[in-house]
Parts: structure tokens; C-alpha cells; sequence
């Protein structure tokens, strides 16, 4: 047999690419919401560590749980949107979240974008 039957561009070479770029971006779904949850949980020890459990009451707290709003990172060269907690001190001031401003610095954004 010096003939072959298998022509040029396969479906099952084009069913394999489309299968492969499915897997990635599945992967890239998965890290990005690994990654959005694993901050959150940093973000939600920051906070408790400067205003103490939730509903809680006592005088040694630094700071009160102000609400949330949306900040944006960088991720894959491109922006995207995380939601973050808002903290107040007892003066009144907004108090910086350590792990957004390391995650925030490391991606060039700007807070509260």
C-alpha cells in the first residue's frame, strides 16, 4: 500500500486541537478561580485580624467591617474585577488590607480599580 487514505487535515487532528483548547481553557477557569478564593480567604484573615470575628464586640478591635467593594488585578495580561472588603479604622480612616496591596503592587493596579 503506497497510497494514503487519510487526507489532509483529519477531522480527528482538528477534534484533537479544539479537545486540547477546551482543557485550557478550562485550566485557565480553574486557576483563576483558585486564585480569586485563596485571596479572598487572605483578605477575610486580614480583616478578622484587625476587627476581630465577625459580630463581634470588644474594645481591642483596630478597625470596623465597612462593606465591600470591587477592586481589580491583573491576570493573563488582561484585568479583572475581585470583589474586596472595605475597613475603617477607629478614627474613621480606610485602612489598607495587607494582602490586597501585595497581590494589588505585584500586578501594578491601582486601589480600588
Amino acid at each position: 500500500m503506497t497510497r494514503d487514505i487519510t487526507p489532509a487535515g483529519s477531522p480527528a487532528t482538528g477534534a484533537v486541537d479544539e479537545a486540547f483548547a477546551e482543557v485550557r481553557a478550562s485550566f485557565d477557569r480553574f486557576c483563576l478561580a483558585a486564585g480569586i478564593e485563596a485571596l479572598g480567604t487572605m483578605m477575610e484573615a486580614d480583616v478578622t485580624a484587625a476587627c476581630g470575628p465577625r459580630h463581634g464586640r470588644y474594645a481591642e478591635r483596630r478597625a470596623h467591617r465597612w462593606g465591600r467593594t470591587r477592586g481589580r488585578i491583573g491576570f493573563h495580561g488582561g484585568k479583572i474585577e475581585v470583589e474586596r472588603p472595605r475597613v475603617r479604622g477607629v478614627d474613621g480612616r480606610e485602612v489598607t488590607i495587607p494582602s490586597w496591596e501585595r497581590r494589588r503592587r505585584r500586578t501594578g493596579s491601582v486601589a480600588g480599580r
